[in-house]
């Protein structure tokens, strides 16, 4: 009777283990799906972002996520140049306000290089200088 009964804990045990490591795989595939749903919903908001002009939102929802996602996701290349472009024409507008001549130079410069890599969105640098060149 001693060795039915270690024979069918036996069972037993291995039974678990096959069904946690079961478990396992598939909450690491979940994991990946909604990683893979989140990269989309980041970039129907950036699309939105950019369609309604949200420009602050933009810069925000790319440095939110940028922290989430180690890589930039494949097509948010261009959302990152614009809320990089957006973050430094922003503290252009702070450097010039406070007369750091050096450091605003150096916005300008870095300004000048992100639009040149910007393809799709282009339009997007002219639109934020255009806003921010009124106040």
């Amino acid at each position: 009777m001693n060795k039915l009964l270690k024979m069918v804990f036996n069972i037993l045990i291995a039974a678990a283990a096959l069904g946690v490591i079961f478990m396992i795989f598939m909450i690491k595939d979940e994991v990946v799906k909604n990683a893979n749903k989140e990269e989309k919903n980041v970039m129907r908001m950036f699309d939105y972002e950019v369609s309604h002009r949200a420009y602050g939102e933009v810069a925000d929802t790319y440095f939110i996520y940028d922290a989430q996602f180690l890589e930039v996701p494949e097509g948010f290349e261009e959302s990152k140049l614009t809320a990089e472009y957006a973050k430094q024409s922003f503290m252009l507008g702070v450097y010039e306000e406070k007369g750091d001549e050096k450091r605003a130079e150096a916005c300008r410069d870095k300004m000048a290089e992100l639009k040149n890599q910007m393809d799709k969105y282009r339009f997007t640098a002219d639109e934020i200088d255009e806003m921010l060149s009124t106040y």
